[in-house]
């Protein structure tokens, strides 16, 4: 009877180890990303952007991918339209879904792109 109380705890210990090591802040807001003095030129409205950056954990432990990075899904949205300069009104959001055998926390930017518009 001991014995079987001592593997629940050290089995309920690991998963509540575990599930700590995924815990992340979800969501906040910036009104625009860093613009430097040389690019105080006039903005257009270019549209709609989202980046995304993923990261995969085997057993919810071994990583797969890269880890996840704010800046990585910034970048990737800026290059979603060509000419983006700044983001605007930038919503960052950190998810995190846990499937069976593996996990995945993603972050997610979704913003309004503005830059010089792009001459065809």
């Amino acid at each position: 009877m001991l014995k079987s109380f001592k593997l629940q705890l050290i089995v309920i210990s690991i998963f509540f180890l575990i599930s700590g090591c995924n815990v992340a802040n979800h969501g906040s807001f910036t009104s625009k990303t860093y613009q430097t003095p040389a690019q105080q030129e006039r903005l257009v409205n270019l549209g709609p952007v989202v980046g995304e950056s993923c990261q995969t954990q085997f057993l919810y432990l071994v990583p797969i991918d890269e880890s996840v990075s704010t800046l990585a899904a910034i970048n990737q949205a800026k290059q979603k339209i060509e000419g983006t300069v700044i983001l605007a009104d930038m919503i960052i959001d950190d998810t995190l879904s846990i499937q069976f055998g593996y996990s995945e926390q993603c972050i997610s930017v979704h913003a309004i792109a503005y830059g010089s518009p792009v001459n065809d």
